[in-house]
């Protein structure tokens, strides 16, 4: 956790990238052969053949499949940052195919708490939670604290 005057991040302070971010590569990886054959053939580039076009085509169609997948599936919350200057709640969400951000403003929490849930064996796991007023949860980043959870209500305002 770091702290500044009104300003209080909680959750990863770095994302290391690493396979989540994958995609690029895979797409560039897929793009290598045609980029290969123009350069090696640059005569290539005038008689272009279908194959070339049904496979420029499946990479188009591969890309636009991991957009919209990464639009449904937003992921988990990595990173929460409360800003008391401008009365923000930032959460960051990291997903197999992209990051998100998104505000809350703090008139739209109505707590910050740890909830107790039960998996189907019965066993009982605590997760911190921010309320909104809709009544709709925001779990918080794994590893928050009840000390985290403190703080939060401090800079929230809220006991």
């Amino acid at each position: 956790m770091q702290t500044r005057a009104e300003t209080a991040h909680f959750g990863v302070e770095s994302e290391s990238g690493g396979a989540r971010y994958a995609l690029p590569m895979i797409l560039l990886g897929l793009l290598a052969p045609a980029l290969a054959l123009f350069i090696v053939d640059p005569r290539a580039l005038i008689n272009v053949s279908v194959v070339m076009h049904i496979y420029l085509a499946a990479i188009f169609l591969i890309a636009a499949a991991a957009y919209f997948i990464s639009l449904f599936e937003t992921g988990e919350v990595t990173r929460v940052t409360v800003n008391g200057k401008d009365r923000l709640v930032v959460i960051e969400r990291t997903g197999l195919l992209a990051k998100s951000a998104s505000e809350i403003r703090f008139e739209d929490i109505a707590s910050v708490r740890v909830e107790t849930r039960y998996d189907d064996d019965g066993y009982e796991t605590a997760i911190p939670v921010i309320i909104l007023t809709t009544r709709e949860t925001v779990p918080l980043p794994a590893g928050t604290s009840e000390s985290d959870v403190a703080t939060m209500r401090a800079l929230l305002n809220r006991r």
